[in-house]
């Protein structure tokens, strides 16, 4: 009888944990899937009604550097690798991977890498258009 409860019990937990294992692997393999995090939200009149949208991949090699400019619209500025610094008149700031920043129209600047590695960054550049 002993002998019998222990098999029986065996047999039991055997189904159980396959049970659980299957299960297990039809959950994990459920649909993938799609989400968003908000990186930048912002409410704003300096969008012009005509509007040239260009987006670029920037790339910054290390020690590289835009030079001062400005542009005639807002832009929309989202550090994807490395580090960046970014100066203007009143100060320098640090934009680092994963950061989105608006910048005003005509806002003057100058953005380098001053890492030892690669930086990237996604602008999106909302210039009025002719």
């Amino acid at each position: 009888m002993t002998r019998r409860l222990a098999l029986w019990t065996v047999a039991v937990f055997t189904a159980g944990a396959a049970a659980g294992l299957l299960a297990g692997s039809v959950l994990s393999a459920a649909a993938p899937r799609m989400w968003a995090d908000a990186l930048l939200t912002r409410t704003t009149s300096e969008i012009p009604r005509k509007v040239a949208l260009r987006v670029n991949d920037d790339h910054w090699d290390p020690g590289a550097e835009g030079g001062w400019h400005r542009h005639p619209g807002p832009t929309i500025l989202y550090v994807m690798e490395g580090e960046l610094s970014e100066a203007t008149r009143q100060g320098t700031n640090t934009l680092k991977h994963g950061q989105a920043v608006w910048r005003p129209a005509r806002h003057e600047h100058n953005v380098r890498n001053p890492g030892p590695s690669p930086a990237r960054a996604l602008a999106i550049h909302l210039d009025p258009a002719q």
